[in-house]
């Protein structure tokens, strides 16, 4: 059975947000979608000239009463009846480019700052009198709570991961870290202090190298301990093809002096997406450097004549660029966020965590993932009903060692 999709009215929060994701449900210009919202705004309806088959008709339409759109779904035969004074036959050259809407699924987070504040604080008192072991399960609930609130068309994601593992993790990295602190302190008092400064250096120097092969074996555990519809998802990429990408890149980026950038960015994307899955389907990427360059070098001239407040619109597009050019199954990512919009986050982040001395970070949290599940949509033709389970197996040694370092995960 097909459907006509009828939007009658809008009463959501922003016009801006609620027009960009129209334009990527039914596939029309922003200025189109504009128009439909200010429309709807003065009780003008309007009436998506095309078919919608059953299933997508459900979906858009869960989809969009989120945004505030009262929708009227009515079944029809033959051809949709357009509306005496609806926008389309206002415009209707544009008529014959709108084509027929793909699926579209939303993300959702339900968390909140007090729930996440209370949980962090039980973990807090347990650190402390366990003497910081249990910081493992700390880290652990964090992360179950996180991902438990968030949803994806409608079906919660669900975290694996145990303390036991992470703890394990940091035991091996800890037992590499005083193995070699053991050999150095021999060096340093039985064969000479110069001898022992420069193994030092050297570890420091192997530690630097690695950090791309920690980053594997961290997101490889981070994304098999994590599972929607009961389905995990994995990484495939492999130890050696981080090293020699970000080895190459990053002696291609010192040589040009900084020019480089760009490529590298786009090519370490390529390879952390394109070897993530989700059950049997692959990610892509078609992100290439040559298409942000130019935003780059504009960025090189206007942070410092911004004092640095340009980075946030780089920063907006960048993310905006990398996740449309993220493609599963045959869907497609948008992101559309602005440079204001990012700024406003990160501004009003800052002033959270300094005048609550710290404690508002479980709100600065809940803030950073629902700006993310706010504006993330999948859009276009993937069967998620026909995904299988391939599972993955992958420890934690990679994630702690990051962890004592330091150095955060943040593919993208």
């Amino acid at each position: 059975m097909s459907y006509q999709v009828t939007l009658n009215t809008w009463s959501g929060a922003s016009k801006t947000d609620a027009a960009e994701k129209l334009a990527v449900v039914f596939r029309m210009g922003n200025e189109k979608a504009m128009t439909v919202v200010d429309h709807l705004c003065q009780g003008l309806p309007w009436r998506f000239d095309r078919r919608i088959p059953d299933h997508q008709a459900d979906t858009a339409s869960t989809y969009l009463r989120s945004l505030g759109f009262v929708v009227d779904l009515h079944p029809v035969e033959g051809e949709v009846e357009p509306l005496p004074e609806s926008v389309v036959t206002e415009e209707a050259p544009e008529k014959e480019e709108v084509s027929a809407p793909e699926d579209s699924y939303g993300l959702k987070f339900q968390g909140d700052g007090r729930t996440l504040l209370n949980i962090s604080f039980v973990n807090l008192l347990k650190t402390i009198f366990t003497l910081g072991i249990y910081r493992f399960w700390a880290k652990t609930n964090i992360r179950q709570y996180i991902w438990s609130q968030t949803l994806f068309s409608g079906d919660r994601f669900s975290y694996h991961g145990t303390g036991a593992e992470l703890l394990i993790g940091a035991f091996r990295f800890g037992g590499v870290i005083v193995l070699l602190g053991l050999i150095n302190i021999y060096l340093f008092f039985n064969v000479g202090p110069e001898e022992g400064k420069l193994f030092s250096d050297l570890l420091y120097l192997v530690f630097a190298v690695t950090i791309p092969t920690l980053l594997v074996g961290a997101w490889r555990y981070r994304l098999s301990r994590t599972s929607w519809r009961n389905i995990r998802f994995s990484f495939r990429g492999t130890r050696m093809g981080a090293f020699v990408l970000y080895f190459i890149g990053g002696v291609f980026t010192v040589l040009t002096l900084g020019l480089y950038l760009p490529f590298f960015k786009m090519k370490s994307e390529k390879f952390w997406r394109e070897n993530s899955w989700f059950g049997d389907v692959q990610f892509s990427f078609s992100g290439i450097g040559k298409e942000f360059y130019m935003k780059y070098v504009l960025t090189i001239f206007l942070t410092p004549l911004t004092l640095g407040f340009y980075l946030f619109w780089f920063t907006a597009d960048l993310k905006r660029y990398l996740w449309s050019h993220t493609h599963v199954g045959g869907a497609t990512f948008h992101f559309p966020i602005n440079g204001k919009d990012y700024m406003k986050l990160k501004v009003t982040n800052f002033f959270i965590i300094l005048f609550t001395l710290g404690v508002g970070f479980p709100w600065v949290v809940v803030r950073n993932q629902k700006f993310l599940t706010d504006n993330l949509v999948l859009a276009g033709n993937i069967e998620l009903n026909r995904i299988i389970q391939e599972m993955k197996t992958s420890g934690a040694f990679g994630e702690e060692a990051l962890d004592v370092m330091d150095i955060p995960i943040e593919i993208g």
